[in-house]
């Protein structure tokens, strides 16, 4: 559970940052190659091939499915929608990861989707605005990411409870970002934009960040962390990011919203958190 608040709070700066100083400035397809380029990097030195290949396989598919095609889709949203309708929409992955996870292991828990409910409402009540065609656009797109993130958090998890090798943590993510360069790189290679990059000191310094803190450190901690709770909790603390987010969003970057919702969607929220929590201890 420590890690997976530590990533919510690393995480809540990123919509902010990538939307208000980079978007604009650097295409998606070329932040999303330097961010999962730059993570690889950080991870490279614990890259070890005396482990069986079938399971560094895995890794790099999961890498490239939840991180690579996740960032592609993702980042692309900020094209055509805000920051704050961005971080709503990101509301639908705790159902993905519920669902998700009851297919795969063919085990229908009502309470569990009970649990994500909840805290989809609670997300909802935080943001509910107006779309337009660009909002829908950008709907999609983060629907598409969600969906990416979801499996990739639940194949891991499952991965690792099935896998009978001792391995070390840095080396799954060593190959785990592996996959996440291979994909983006792809993706920029086929898109119709060419190459940016970062045309500051300070918008390098931000890539850094991103690529180092937000994606090597905070994958690192999210889906270790993933695999030390259940499914409900992980599906759950996944929309603690949003109320976190909003309120970087207004505090240091003159977003606006109503306290009185933000408040109430908050407590309902950490409430099906606490619940899914409770649930786990049973």
């Amino acid at each position: 559970m420590f890690y997976l608040i530590i990533t919510t709070i690393i995480w809540s700066f990123s919509f902010s940052l990538i939307g208000n100083y980079l978007s604009t400035d650097i295409n998606s397809w070329s932040l999303a190659f330097l961010r999962s380029t730059i993570a690889c990097i950080f991870f490279l030195r614990w890259i070890d091939f005396k482990i069986p290949f079938s399971y560094i396989l895995k890794i790099v598919l999961i890498g490239a499915l939840q991180i690579g095609i996740m960032y592609m889709l993702y980042l692309n949203a900020f094209n055509y929608t805000s920051v704050q309708k961005i971080l709503l929409f990101t509301v639908t992955t705790p159902f993905y990861i519920t669902m998700i996870s009851q297919i795969i292991n063919k085990k229908i828990k009502l309470f569990a989707f009970f649990i994500a409910l909840i805290s989809i409402l609670g997300a909802l009540v935080i943001r509910m605005t107006d779309f337009n065609t660009g909002d829908f656009v950008g709907f999609i797109f983060i629907q598409l990411a969600n969906v990416s993130f979801a499996l990739g958090q639940v194949l891991y998890k499952i991965i690792k409870a099935d896998n009978k090798i001792s391995t070390n943590v840095y080396t799954d993510f060593s190959f785990f970002f592996i996959g996440a360069s291979f994909i983006t790189l792809i993706g920029l290679m086929i898109s119709t934009s060419s190459y940016t990059q970062p045309s500051s000191t300070n918008q390098w310094l931000l890539v850094l960040w991103l690529g180092g803190g937000a994606s090597g450190i905070g994958y690192y901690f999210w889906n270790h962390g993933a695999t030390q709770v259940r499914v409900e909790t992980l599906a759950t603390m996944n929309n603690l990011v949003i109320p976190l987010g909003l309120f970087i969003e207004v505090l240091f970057f003159s977003g606006t919203y109503n306290y009185q919702t933000f408040v109430i969607g908050s407590v309902i929220i950490i409430s099906s958190i606490i619940a899914s929590l409770r649930f786990d201890n049973n």
